[in-house]
């Protein structure tokens, strides 16, 4: 039953995806257009995990996520994690690897829509250039999110976090919210397998400014593992 409920939600994830980049094609001249959009395709999504898979989405202390210019660090453990925050604020914006630009549609909707690619492979220079977009957006009052780990993880391991984290806490010199997650428990890591289930979206206490690095990557993991 489970991997036939998969493969239901897979093929119609899959063809509402394309449907919508194809229909909608045309709005990306417009970005505030293309940010309504791919909230809808978000917002469905949600709603189908719900009704085909069973998957509930319980989201604890809701209220910080629409306090403005915060960054959170996310546990990343499937491709749900990607979606999840665009349904609830649309104007948020990933930090993506630059390889996803090159995805079919998903690529011109990420560009489109002001999320903020990053070259893992990029030097200093490249580096600075990303930081100093954040900072523009986090001071023009919108969120960030970002996944220290740099991949997607196993449910319940504990992984520590890449230090590159750390630049954007000092160089930004702002708090970092820790945000915990399990979607790898019902979305497959691999994408495939949706098993129902509650993910608990928990917001972790701010680290605020002013730590050192040994001290700032240590209470990140805590927070995230």
């Amino acid at each position: 039953m489970i991997i036939f409920r998969s493969l239901f939600f897979s093929v119609f994830f899959y063809l509402l995806s394309t449907l919508v980049a194809l229909i909608f094609f045309p709005f990306l001249i417009s970005r505030n257009l293309t940010i309504i959009t791919a909230s809808y395709w978000a917002k469905i999504t949600l709603y189908l995990l719900k009704k085909v898979c069973g998957i509930r989405i319980i989201v604890n202390d809701a209220n910080i996520m629409y306090e403005k210019g915060l960054i959170f660090a996310m546990r990343h453990e499937s491709i749900l994690d990607t979606i999840l925050f665009l349904a609830y604020i649309p104007s948020i914006k990933y930090i993506v690897k630059k390889e996803l630009l090159y995805v079919p549609f998903y690529g011109l909707f990420v560009w489109r829509s002001g999320h903020i690619a990053i070259d893992r492979k990029g030097k200093s220079r490249a580096l600075t250039k990303m930081l100093n977009k954040v900072s523009n957006y986090v001071n023009s009052g919108l969120n960030i999110i970002i996944f220290p780990h740099g991949t997607r993880v196993k449910p319940e391991s504990k992984v520590s976090v890449q230090s590159g984290i750390y630049a954007f806490y000092k160089y930004l010199n702002r708090p970092i919210v820790p945000v915990y997650l399990s979607t790898g428990k019902v979305w497959d890591k691999k994408g495939f397998i949706k098993r129902p289930g509650i993910v608990e979206v928990k917001f972790q206490n701010k680290i605020n400014i002013g730590l050192n690095k040994k001290e700032f990557l240590s209470i990140l993991n805590v927070e995230l593992n």
